[in-house]
C-alpha cells in the first residue's frame, strides 16, 4: 500500500469506510448510519473518523456499540483524544471502557488526563476492578517513554517442573487474559527469569518432557525498565521477536514489549522526525486545534525569518553589483535553490540513520566529508548543466562559468551542512530533526548569494 488512506480503505471491506463515514458526516447525516454496518466496520476506520469529530458526536456514535468494541475503538485513537472523550464520560462508562483495555493502553489514555479526572477515574476503577487500577497505578509510576511505561504487565507464564500437558492446560486458562501469547516465560517460585519457550515448542515436545527440558535459558532482548523506548525498537528488530521481557535490576520479568507497540513506537518516531525537521510540532495534527498549531510551528517560522534577514542582507550587500548586471538576480534563486535541495537529501539521509543507529559522533568527520564530496560531484553535473542552460540564455561564457562555478561551490556547502548540522545538534544533547531544514536552508541561500554575487563581483564586473 502506497500510502494510509489506501491502508484504510483496505481494511473495509466489510461495514462502512472512511470516506462514506465522512461523508455522511459532512452531508449532516450521521444518523442515517446504519448501526449493522458499523458494527462490522474496522475499528480503526471507527477511531480514525471519531478524531474528525467533537466529543458529544464521539459519544453518540460510541453509544451504537458494545463495551469490549467501545474499549478497542477508543484504545485504537491517540491517547490525547482519547482522554479528552473519556474525562467527558459519565464516570461508571470511562470506568468501564478503561477496565476492558490492555493495562498499557489504559495507562496511556489516564496519563493524558487532568489530575482531577486521573485520580476520579483511578478510584473507580479501584473500587470496579482493583487489579486494573494497580496495573495502572504501577504503569503510570515510569516515565512514559521507557520499556516499563510501555508495557505490559500482563505475561505468560510457566514454572520449570510443569510437564507439558499441565502448560498446555495454563495456557488454554490464560488464552482469554492475555494479550499475545507468542512466548510463555519460565519462573520460579520469586517470578525470577528462567527461560523462556515457544508454543511451538510446547506442541512439539516429546512424549513425558517438563518444561525445563525444551525452555532456552540463554536469553537474549531482555529490557532494563528504564530503557528509552527507541532502543527497545532497535532491539526488537535486531532479535525479530514479537514480544520482549522487562526485567528488573534483581532478574524478576515486570511485563513485555509486544511488536504491536513497537510499530507504533517506529511510526510516531518517524513521524516526529519527518515534522521536526520542517519545524512543525513533533505530535501535530492536522486536526489539531488551530491554536496548538501555531504555537508549536511560530518559533521555527521566527528562525526561518531570522534566517531570511541574513540571506537578504547579503544580497544587498551587492546591490550595486546587481543593478550594474540584473543577470545576477535573474540566477540567485538557482543558485540557493540547488543548494538547498542539496542540503534538504543529505539531511534526510543523515537524520535517518542518526534515528537507528547505523552511525554516531564518532562518524561525523568522515560522514560529513563524504556527503560534501557527493555535493562536489553532482555540482559538477548538475552545475554543467546549469551553465550550459546560462550560456543559451545570454550567449556570455564567463557567466556560464560563474553559474558552474557557484553551484559546485554551494552544493558541496549543501552536502556538508545537511550532515554536520545534525551530528552538531546530536552533539549537544538536542534532537537531530528539529528545524534541521531551517537552519540547513538559511546556511544554504545566504552562503549561495553571497559564493554567486561574490564570484559575479570579481570575475564580470
Amino acid at each position: 500500500m502506497s500510502n494510509e488512506s489506501e491502508i484504510i480503505e483496505a481494511q473495509s471491506d466489510r461495514g462502512y469506510s472512511l470516506y462514506e463515514l465522512v461523508s455522511l458526516q459532512e452531508a449532516g447525516e450521521i444518523d442515517k448510519i446504519d448501526d449493522q454496518l458499523l458494527l462490522e466496520t474496522s475499528p480503526h476506520i471507527v477511531s480514525t473518523f471519531l478524531e474528525r469529530l467533537d466529543v458529544d458526536t464521539q459519544r453518540q456514535i460510541l453509544r451504537r456499540f458494545p463495551p469490549d468494541d467501545v474499549s478497542e475503538i477508543v484504545s485504537e485513537m491517540e491517547p490525547d483524544k482519547s482522554a479528552e472523550l473519556v474525562s467527558e464520560m459519565r464516570e461508571h462508562r470511562a470506568v468501564s471502557v478503561l477496565n476492558e483495555m490492555e493495562p498499557d493502553d489504559a495507562a496511556d489514555i489516564v496519563r493524558e488526563l487532568e489530575e482531577g479526572d486521573r485520580d476520579r477515574i483511578l478510584e473507580g476503577m479501584e473500587k470496579s476492578e482493583p487489579e486494573a487500577a494497580e496495573d495502572v497505578r504501577e504503569l503510570l509510576s515510569y516515565e512514559p517513554d521507557t520499556a516499563a511505561g510501555i508495557m505490559n504487565p500482563h505475561v505468560a507464564k510457566l514454572f520449570p517442573d510443569m510437564t507439558i500437558d499441565e502448560a498446555i492446560s495454563a495456557v488454554r486458562r490464560m488464552s482469554e487474559n492475555f494479550e499475545n501469547i507468542y512466548y510463555l516465560y519460565v519462573v520460579d517460585g520469586e517470578n525470577e527469569l528462567l527461560g523462556v519457550v515457544s508454543m511451538r515448542n510446547i506442541l512439539l515436545a516429546p512424549k513425558g518432557a517438563r518444561i525445563r527440558d525444551i525452555m532456552k535459558t540463554d536469553l537474549i532482548g531482555l529490557l532494563a525498565p528504564a530503557m528509552d523506548k527507541e532502543v527497545v525498537a532497535h532491539i526488537m528488530a535486531d532479535t525479530n521477536f514479537h514480544t520482549l521481557p522487562v526485567v528488573s535490576e534483581d532478574g524478576k520479568i515486570m511485563g513485555i514489549v509486544t511488536h504491536d507497540d513497537v510499530i507504533d513506537i517506529v511510526r510516531d518516531e518517524a513521524t516526529e522526525d519527518v515534522q521536526k525537521l520542517a519545524g512543525a510540532g513533533a505530535d501535530e495534527g492536522l486536526f489539531d486545534p488551530i491554536g496548538t498549531s501555531i504555537k508549536s510551528r511560530t518559533p521555527w517560522l521566527v528562525v526561518n525569518l531570522c534566517t531570511a534577514f541574513v540571506a537578504s542582507a547579503v544580497v544587498g550587500f551587492f546591490d550595486k553589483d546587481i543593478a550594474l548586471l540584473p543577470l545576477l538576480a535573474v540566477f540567485m534563486p538557482i543558485i540557493a535553490g540547488i543548494g538547498g535541495n542539496t542540503g534538504a537529501q543529505t539531511l534526510a539521509v543523515t537524520v535517518r540513520s542518526l534515528a537507528l543507529g547505523e552511525v554516531g559522533i564518532f562518524d561525523m568527520k568522515h560522514v560529513c566529508l563524504r556527503e560534501a564530496a557527493k555535493g562536489f560531484i553532482n555540482g559538477i553535473l548538475i552545475g554543467f548543466f546549469g551553465g550550459g542552460i546560462a550560456l543559451i540564455a545570454t550567449g556570455r561564457w564567463d557567466f556560464a562559468l560563474i553559474v558552474w562555478a557557484a553551484m559546485i561551490a554551494n552544493m558541496s556547502l549543501g552536502g556538508f551542512m545537511g550532515s554536520f548540522i545534525p551530528f552538531t545538534l546530536k552533539r549537544m544533547g538536542l534532537d537531530p530533526a528539529s528545524g534541521s531544514s531551517v537552519f540547513t536552508t538559511g546556511f544554504t541561500d545566504s552562503a549561495g548569494f553571497f559564493i554567486f554575487l561574490g564570484l559575479g563581483s570579481i570575475f564580470l564586473l
